[in-house]
């Protein structure tokens, strides 16, 4: 059985007097030690996803329909008191933005030690501020820094320090929204450099979100592209985004406008190409594909027909007519 286990998740949000499906009727997997990662535009749902996994979504936001299960324990249902035992323990999620969200006036120690008391009850306090130590050595932090602020902490370190209080109580699934944000191109590097370690020093699980593709292609071992709150194509991350010198082998319109509005550092320079239009409002019912009104490719049954899951290859599909037609 995989760790996780997502089927038919739907994730609506009340927005006025109506609601908007965040989520409509997404599935994956993800195996023990294996990396996924999670892509699409801003609003395409991939943080409300993440959000759901540890049932931490927004007060306005329910699960409409769908299961959540990770390893054994099904978290569609479970009340708090449940889901507090799990959260930290078992799934742990580094939030968009993170390097800011450390307490300025809390010592960095302090609030590692906060995560490991508070759902970790029959930790003693010395083996807990041993456990604090050799977190920031395993996220690359001098201990001796233990002490400090965050405002003594650099960008990429304060991200560090986030990374180590997600492993503070060894989960086995860490989701991480978007963990390079806002760093500069060496901090970004480092900090995938130190998830892809820690994948193999921890036995460690991770659901990666980001707009970035080639984090994605540096960390995971699978993708799934989310658009206006569905998966139009999944696969191994060569299979989707090719092998390091080769070109992309996305199937879906949408995956390769992606791919072709991340700019080639290596060819030419060019400006990249952007794609017209804009996502769907998902306050309002859609009919058929809900990328055809940007598609360069739309036929008339785009705007008529949902669009079947095609197989490409084993492990890899896409959700497109296109592919139906040529016969893929």
């Amino acid at each position: 059985m995989s760790l996780l286990e997502i089927d038919n998740l739907s994730v609506d949000y009340r927005v006025g007097t109506g609601s908007l499906r965040a989520v409509d009727h997404v599935s994956l997997r993800i195996e023990a030690g294996e990396a996924l990662g999670v892509v699409g535009e801003s609003g395409c749902g991939k943080t409300s996803l993440g959000l759901s996994v540890p049932m931490l979504l927004p007060g306005n936001a329910t699960i409409s329909s769908g299961s959540i299960k990770l390893a054994d324990h099904e978290l569609v249902g479970m009340n708090e008191a449940q889901l507090n035992r799990l959260r930290w323990t078992a799934v742990a999620f580094v939030f968009q933005g993170a390097m800011n969200a450390l307490n300025p006036v809390q010592r960095v120690d302090r609030q590692i030690l906060e995560a490991i008391s508070a759902h970790d009850s029959h930790a003693a306090k010395e083996e807990s501020s041993q456990r604090v130590l050799e977190l920031l050595d395993l996220v690359g932090i001098a201990p001796a820094r233990a002490k400090s602020y965050p405002h003594e902490f650099s960008g990429g370190m304060r991200q560090r320090a986030m990374i180590a209080m997600a492993l503070a109580c060894r989960p086995s699934l860490l989701i991480a929204d978007e963990p390079t944000t806002a760093l500069d191109v060496i901090s970004q590097a480092q900090i995938l450099a130190l998830l892809s370690s820690l994948r193999r020093s921890e036995d460690l699980s991770v659901l990666m979100i980001s707009h970035d593709l080639s984090a994605i292609k540096r960390v995971c071992d699978r993708i799934v592209v989310m658009y206006a709150g569905v998966v139009v194509e999944t696969g191994t991350t060569e299979q989707v985004l090719g092998r390091r010198g080769e070109s992309a082998l996305a199937a879906h319109p949408y995956t390769q406008a992606l791919i072709g509005a991340h700019p080639d550092l290596r060819g030419e320079r060019v400006l990249a190409p952007g794609l017209a239009g804009h996502p769907p409002d998902l306050s309002k019912p859609i009919t058929g594909c809900r990328f055809a009104d940007r598609c360069p490719s739309a036929m008339s049954v785009c705007r008529e027909i949902v669009p079947p899951t095609v197989t490409i290859s084993e492990g890899h599909t896409a959700s497109c007519h296109l592919l139906k037609k040529v016969g893929a």
